[in-house]
């Protein structure tokens, strides 16, 4: 699961999505020219996370930390009934911004990084995939056999999970031949076809049909622009992520707080250690409930919150009762032969997103509007135009001896508790990328498989740890360690002398691969 090289390596969450970006780098390709490959790929083999129906976010360094922010926004109009629902129709009430990511990112490839790789050369992988079909993933028998109810009612994900009437079992192939054809038509036309060529015709008369409130002026409205980092000081370095609409301002206003405390003083995975980082988070998400919005609808200066003292009660814990957001999603990186990092998180909001499959095209669309606040008033709240709350966050780390750490993961909430772990562990404790990810977690509050409130610690965090946190006044379940539903992380940290460690999470079936020497 891990990959050490001084000339590139690659992390995602399926070894087919692996070695089709590391194709790519062993080619001559950059750490951008990589990820496409692999999200292309990611469509063809872990459809139920990732897809062209979806969002994405990029952080990238070459020198500096630069982010692309490929967020879909909503139509001009509600769909019809006047409300978006969590499922079917009436959730694809939103734009998909990941394709038009690709095309922004594959830009800077060309522009700043010197690639000459067009989209047909990174699309192959995808296509054949697709077309020749799969071994369906262990992801996807998972959330599928966790769904099996709600798929039942979205006739679009009936081909995606079974075949010829029976559900798709380990061992049975996957074939996705619409979608080999949508590729081929990108590879053939660009990723600007999506928005404003043929394919872009077929979503819009998909959207008339469906009733969702999108139209084809809003599919050509769809951006993806760059835009500046958000960063907090911590130890001795700077941690980065994403911009609202995205949390990753929580997950910095968190590891702010755990800044003012000794964290490595507490003892690695100790309760002291595990309270400090609930606490940082709660205050985090409390937060992020009340205010999370786009900040282009309005006056928000949100960077000034990274500078509020967040003082941290060592000795108990803080009352919780807040609505979770589950959420999934795949994130990748690679570092190319010129110590150049992109990672990328990409996401249909839910497992299987909508579940609605647009037309013949193949492409499972997102249900990223269930994302806006449903209160009327809230800075949330739906309106033409507007991008929702996201629960995307990439995080990266440039240390001040040089070194640099890049990691995110799946997970909706989960998503800052587990980065917090990683963070901590690599930075704190200093322990090596593939014990960082090992590491027992915890998960704060409603999630993916049931409605509770409380803190779901994994087993192997170990008894006395979980008794040490119910008398600091938290209420804990224990569940199964290496459990899938903490995340499926991965990292790849940079040492001094330019040696590249890439791992991915043991919760999954991800890979990661290094350029040979």
């Amino acid at each position: 699961m891990s990959a050490l090289s001084r000339h590139g390596v690659i992390t995602t969450p399926h070894p087919d999505a692996s070695a089709a970006g590391l194709r790519i780098l062993q080619a001559g390709g950059s750490a951008i020219d990589a990820m496409i490959a692999a999200s292309a790929t990611l469509t063809a083999v872990y459809p139920h996370m990732t897809g062209l129906g979806g969002d994405a976010l990029w952080l990238l360094h070459d020198g500096r930390v630069r982010t692309i922010m490929g967020i879909g926004q909503a139509g001009q109009h509600l769909p019809e009934g006047g409300r978006i629902e969590l499922r079917g129709p009436a959730s694809v009430a939103t734009t998909a911004g990941a394709v038009a990511s690709w095309q922004t990112a594959l830009q800077i490839s060309s522009r700043d990084w010197g690639s000459r790789f067009t989209a047909a050369d990174l699309l192959a992988d995808a296509q054949h995939h697709a077309r020749q079909g799969v071994e369906v993933s262990t992801s996807q028998l998972f959330w599928q056999g966790h769904r099996k109810a709600l798929i039942e009612t979205l006739p679009g994900l009936h081909d995606l999970c079974k075949s010829n009437g029976r559900w798709l079992a380990a061992g049975d192939t996957l074939y996705q031949t619409r979608l080999a054809d949508t590729f081929e038509h990108l590879a053939r036309h660009g990723f600007s076809d999506f928005y404003h060529g043929e394919l872009a015709a077929a979503f819009a008369e998909e959207f008339q049909r469906l009733g969702c409130g999108l139209q084809a002026r809003d599919l050509a409205a769809t951006q993806a622009p760059e835009v500046a980092p958000i960063s907090v000081r911590y130890r001795q370095g700077q941690l980065f992520n994403v911009a609202p609409p995205c949390q990753g301002l929580y997950t910095l206003q968190a590891m702010h707080a755990l800044n003012a405390c000794d964290v490595a003083a507490c003892g690695n995975g100790t309760a002291a250690y595990y309270h400090l980082l609930v606490e940082a988070i709660k205050q985090g998400l409390l937060q992020r409930n009340l205010e999370l919005h786009d900040p282009a609808c309005s006056d928000w200066d949100f960077a000034a919150s990274l500078d509020i003292p967040r003082p941290l009660d060592p000795s108990k814990a803080s009352p919780w009762n807040e609505m979770g957001r589950p959420a999934d999603t795949a994130w990748m990186a690679a570092t190319d032969r010129e110590g150049r990092t992109a990672c990328l998180i990409q996401s249909l909001f839910h497992d299987f997103g909508s579940g609605v499959m647009m037309g013949d095209t193949g492409v499972l669309w997102q249900n990223r509007a269930a994302g806006f606040s449903p209160v009327a008033g809230h800075p949330n709240a739906w309106a033409p135009g507007k991008r929702p709350a996201h629960t995307l966050n990439p995080s990266c780390y440039l240390a001040d001896d040089g070194s640099q750490m890049f990691f995110g993961t799946q997970g909706g909430d989960g998503q800052p508790q587990t980065q917090m772990v990683l963070a901590t562990q690599l930075i704190d404790f200093q322990q090596p990328l593939d014990l960082a990810l090992r590491q027992p977690r915890f998960l704060l509050g409603r999630s993916f498989f049931d409605g509770t409130d409380n803190l779901k610690v994994e087993a192997d965090i170990g008894e006395t740890v979980a008794q040490g946190l119910s008398a600091l006044g938290h209420d804990v379940e224990i569940i199964h360690e290496l459990n899938p539903f903490t995340g499926q992380a991965g990292g790849i940290c940079i040492d001094t002398a330019g040696i590249c460690h890439a791992a991915h999470d043991p919760r999954g079936q991800g890979l990661a691969l290094g350029v040979a020497d």
